[in-house]
Order: C-alpha cells, then sequence, then structure tokens
C-alpha cells in the first residue's frame, strides 16, 4: 500500500524557513557587544583591582621613602610597579579604549585609564631608583668623610631625568581623567593624586635640571672651586645682604673640603670691575664710586651679577677666581642646617642651636663684640664656615635639602656657574637667584630693599606685603595695586656699630633705617602712581634684565609702620598676582586681598 508520502494528492509540507540575514546580523551584534562588554567590564574590574592594591601599598612605600628606607622599599615598589602596569594595560586593550567613546560610561572609564597610565608611567622607574638611590643616599649625600659617591650619582642622574620627563606624561593624563562628568567615586581619587603631582613637580623639575651636571660640579672632570660668599641681611641688599665674610670650598672627584675662610676686611683694598656685567648694570648702579667695594657686591637684583662682581672683586685681592659661587646668609645657613642638626658650638656663645644662628651671628655678635671690630670680623668669619661645613658634612639629608629649597625660595640661597651649561642647569632649576622671564606665567613682582645708610638696623626690620591682584583678564586694560609695610622693632639700647652710622648719636635717627625701595614688574605694566604713608613720591623708573625697575627711598623710624603703597595700570593679564618679597632676616608675611576692579 502506497505511502501518504508517495500520494500525489496529499499536500506538500510547508517549506523550511531560512533565518533571515538581519535577524542573523543582529545576533552576532548581539554577542559581539556582550563579549565587547564583558572585556570591558572585566578590564575595568582588573584595572580597579590593581589601582586598589596600588593605593593600599603607597602609604607604607611613602612612609620607607621619607624615612630613607631605601632598600626596604624596593620590594613594595616592585610590586606597585606590577599592579600598575597592570592596571594599564588592562585599560589599553581595544575594546575598552573603543568603549570610552560611549556618552557619559566613557567618561568614568576615561578616569579609570587615565589613573591607570599615571600610575604606571610613575612607578614603572621606582625600583631602579630606589636601588639607585640606597647606593648614594644611604648615608647620606655627603658621607662623613666628606665625600660623595660621583659614580653612584652618575648612575641615578638618567633614573631622575626619566622620572621628570615621566611627570609630564602623568599629569596629562590625570587631565585627561579628570572632568565634569566623572563620578566623585572616582574622581575624589584623582584628585588628591594631581595634587600631589603638583608637589613634587618642582623638586623634580630641579633634579631633572641639575642631575647631568651634577657629577662635573663635584669633580668628576677635575677639581672646582666654590667661593662661599656669606651675606648679611641686617645690611641688607636685593641679593641677601652686605657681603661679610667668606669660604673657599674645593671639590675633586667628589672629594668635599674647606681651603680657606676670611671675612671682608681681606677684601677692603681689592676692586671689582663693574663692567662684567655689562653696561644696563653700569647705568644703574655702577655711576656710584663705591659700586666696586666689597659692600656692594650684591646690589643687583640677580645672583649671578653678584657673583661675577665677586670672582672680579677676589682675582683682584690675589685669591683664585673660583669656578662658581655660592651666596648663602644666617637664614640660609639655618634652613640648610635643618631643626635636628646638633647644635653648634661657636666659641664664646658656647652651644648654638641651629634656629637661633641667625640671632647670633646678626646681633648677638654685634653686642659681644661692640668694641672689637676685627674681633668680631674674625668670629663672624669662622662661625659662618663652621656652619656651613657642618652642612657639607652631616650628610645633606633629605631635611636639609628641603631646607634648601625653602632657602633658595625665600631668597636666602643661591648658586652661580662660570660654566654656561651648568648656569643654564641652575637658573631651570630655579637656584640661580635670578628674576626669570618677566614674560613667564603667572605674573609676578619682586621687591628687594638696599641699605642706604650704613647700618646693621634691618635686622629689625619686619616687611608685610599686600597684592591687590586685576579682576580682569586677557588683553584688557585694568588695574592693581602693591603695598609693602616696614615696621622697625629696634630696640632703644642698640650697639653702636648697628646704629645709623650718618647720625648714632641721635636717639631717635641713630636708630633710623634707610632704604632704597626696589620693585620690578614685566615691562608692560605701568605705573600710575606711588606714595609713602599716603603722601604721593617721586620715583625712579628704569630698566633691569627686561623688567621694570621702580625705586624710591624710605626712612623708617622704630615703631610706626611706613607703608609703601604703587598703583599698577596694564593688560590684565600682565598685572602681577604674585610676588616674590625681600629676603630680609624675619619672613615676611605676603597676602592677598580681593581683586581690583
Amino acid at each position: 500500500m502506497p505511502g501518504a508520502a508517495d500520494d500525489p494528492t496529499a499536500p506538500a509540507p510547508p517549506p523550511r524557513r531560512r533565518p533571515r540575514p538581519v535577524v542573523v546580523v543582529l545576533a552576532v551584534l548581539a554577542l559581539l557587544v556582550l563579549a565587547w562588554v564583558v572585556a570591558v567590564a572585566v578590564s575595568g574590574v582588573q584595572a580597579a583591582r590593581a589601582l586598589q592594591r596600588v593605593a593600599a601599598a603607597a602609604p607604607a612605600l611613602e612612609g620607607d621613602l621619607r624615612a630613607q628606607r631605601f632598600a626596604e622599599a624596593v620590594p613594595a615598589a616592585e610590586d606597585v610597579a606590577a599592579d600598575a602596569a597592570a592596571a594599564a594595560r588592562a585599560t589599553g586593550q581595544l575594546p575598552y579604549r573603543a568603549a570610552e567613546h560611549v556618552p557619559w560610561v566613557g567618561d568614568q572609564l576615561r578616569a579609570l585609564s587615565g589613573g591607570s597610565l599615571a600610575a604606571a608611567a610613575l612607578t614603572e622607574p621606582l625600583p631602579r631608583a630606589l636601588t639607585a638611590a640606597q647606593v648614594l643616599l644611604g648615608d647620606g649625600l655627603v658621607a662623613p668623610d666628606g665625600t660623595v659617591d660621583v659614580a653612584a650619582l652618575q648612575r641615578l642622574s638618567p633614573v631622575v631625568t626619566d622620572y621628570a620627563s615621566r611627570l609630564g606624561v602623568a599629569r596629562a593624563a590625570l587631565a585627561r581623567a579628570q572632568g565634569p562628568r566623572v563620578l566623585d567615586a572616582l574622581g575624589s581619587r584623582l584628585e588628591p593624586v594631581s595634587r600631589r603631582l603638583d608637589e613634587v613637580a618642582g623638586p623634580l623639575r630641579v633634579a631633572g635640571a641639575l642631575a647631568p651636571q651634577l657629577p662635573a660640579m663635584l669633580g668628576a672632570e677635575g677639581a672646582r672651586t666654590y667661593l662661599v660668599a656669606f651675606t648679611n641681611p641686617a645690611e641688607i641688599r636685593p641679593v641677601q645682604g652686605l657681603v661679610g665674610a667668606y669660604a673657599y670650598v674645593s671639590v675633586d672627584e667628589g672629594r668635599v673640603s674647606l681651603v680657606r675662610t676670611g671675612s671682608n676686611d681681606d677684601l677692603q683694598d681689592a676692586r671689582s670691575d663693574v663692567a662684567v656685567n655689562g653696561g644696563e648694570f653700569l647705568s644703574l648702579y655702577g655711576r656710584d664710586p663705591d659700586a666696586a667695594l666689597v659692600q656692594n657686591l650684591t646690589v643687583g637684583a640677580q645672583a649671578d651679577d653678584a657673583a661675577r662682581l665677586a670672582v672680579s672683586l677676589v682675582a683682584d685681592a690675589g685669591l683664585p677666581a673660583p669656578d662658581a659661587v655660592v651666596l648663602v646668609d644666617p637664614v640660609g645657613l639655618s634652613l640648610l642646617l635643618g631643626a635636628d642638626q646638633p647644635p653648634l658650638q661657636l666659641g664664646p656663645f658656647g652651644e648654638v642651636a641651629t634656629a637661633d644662628l641667625p640671632e647670633v651671628l646678626m646681633r648677638d655678635a654685634y653686642v659681644r663684640y661692640e668694641d672689637d671690630n676685627d674681633a668680631r670680623e674674625a668670629f663672624l668669619a669662622a662661625a659662618s664656615a663652621a656652619a656651613f661645613e657642618a652642612v657639607l658634612h652631616d650628610g645633606l639629608s633629605a631635611d636639609a635639602l628641603s631646607g634648601g629649597r625653602e632657602a633658595v625660595t625665600s631668597g636666602h640661597l643661591a648658586v652661580w656657574s662660570s660654566r654656561p651649561q651648568e648656569q643654564e642647569a641652575l637658573v631651570a632649576a630655579g637656584l640661580a637667584g635670578v628674576l626669570g622671564d618677566p614674560g613667564a606665567a603667572p605674573p609676578t613682582a619682586h621687591v628687594g630693599l638696599t641699605n642706604a645708610a650704613p647700618s646693621k638696623l634691618d635686622y629689625w626690620v619686619r616687611a608685610e606685603l599686600e597684592l591687590t591682584p586685576p579682576c580682569a583678564a586677557g588683553a584688557g586694560e585694568a588695574t592693581g595695586a602693591l603695598q609693602l609695610t616696614l615696621t622697625n622693632t629696634v630696640p632703644e639700647e642698640v650697639p653702636w656699630y648697628t646704629r645709623n652710622q650718618r647720625h648714632r648719636s641721635d636717639p631717635l635717627l641713630g636708630r633710623t633705617a634707610r632704604d632704597v625701595v626696589s620693585l620690578w614688574v614685566p615691562p608692560q605694566v605701568g605705573l600710575d602712581g606711588a606714595s609713602v604713608d599716603g603722601t604721593p613720591v617721586a620715583t625712579a623708573v628704569d630698566t633691569e634684565h627686561g623688567w621694570r625697575l621702580v625705586r624710591l627711598t624710605v626712612d623708617v623710624p622704630p615703631g610706626e609702620p611706613v607703608v609703601v603703597r604703587w598703583q599698577l595700570r596694564g593688560p590684565a593679564g600682565a598685572l602681577p598676582v604674585a610676588v616674590d618679597a625681600p629676603a630680609t632676616a624675619t619672613t615676611p608675611e605676603v597676602r592677598t586681598t580681593a581683586c581690583a576692579p
């Protein structure tokens, strides 16, 4: 019997429906999207976990670094570097990078990848940097025998410069990671990292600029001679103060030795060649017949000018011409020594704590040696040299290096090299004591004081600065103001040698300081007027190193504050929003007020 399948009259079965192409495509896309989402999620989770491990390890690692436990820190640094690299790899995969273009979600993914890239950039060289630092800094930069391991410094140099270059990469990655649409949970973790990078940017820039030059500066290519000029803000100058003592330091293959010390009495008959600083300096300061004397080496705006004059002066005195000059005052020495430095044994003053060094050198010595100028000069020379030798031989600890940075930024320490490449590095590192580029951001004003009557009264002069920036921005004309308040806190009884020598017998005038007040502003900034205690006064307006220089002279009697005010006008973008204070014996107070409309 024929089957139904063979029955020609039986209805045909319905044809099998083939999948439509669009359905197949959608199904494949769905699988791909799912796989992409999973890949992105897995990458994000991996990166987040790795960064969490980095964050968890960071405090202990930072503690080891601050305590200079370099060897103990290396294993933790290796783990941190591995985790950061893993996070960077996870967020660098193609699915993850593609997902960064998805609205809103991409903002969060970019935040995570930016943090990962920044962490990887900064931690990758950390283990080898710590290994090199342990060799060089394990017992301090300067060993107890007064030597620096120059070979170790040469090995550390490329690590430091690499680190300095990576900082820009890390900061750019974090900047890309931050934005208004990033969740607070992510932004709150990245923002402190950005702040910390801003904090270390300055020291890393200094290290990156100096590291390639340091071996030669420390005698790796032959002995180098440094003239250390000890200055004194009690008789103030724009560059720290009067040069009262000096020392010669030799550095040969890392071995540091103090060769000679002396006071400015040794240099009284010598004369510098003021022309070494060029025609502008001659015009501003060289007209004074005393410009070539040791007392006036530091009257210009910049430490490099003072250093060239010092080299010329000692050569005229028959002393060796140094390769470099260090200018430092008692405040700078105190900062270099640091609070943990053991007290110095300073002859008749016994043990002197670091914090008390400025007072002993700038006040107590004048009291004790009031009637014996030669003994006072000898003591100041010996004490300054002893303090500087202690700086060299305490190992230049982290605290001392931190204090050195503070001394430089506050104007109490500057270094100059006769070799152009080294000097460029010192300028780039901010160690050269120069005004800098008047067009650099942020626009900055500089204020200096010059003792205009022989005295040591500037020790008691306190300075306060109040800056009023413009409210506007850009190229439109705007106004601003800067106010300097000087207060003379001199006691009624002071040694005759410290008094105003032109009026030292007068109870009031003998204790009245007289100072030239100098203001340097960008050249586009004009002066609407200047006043002293509210009364308009005339000023001298010149140019120095590309800056507009405004000068006036004030008397500062005991007690009542003297207020100098400058009204400024010019393009809003050029008006000062920051100010560098004079290097007075006591740290000036600097305030910024509400902007000027």
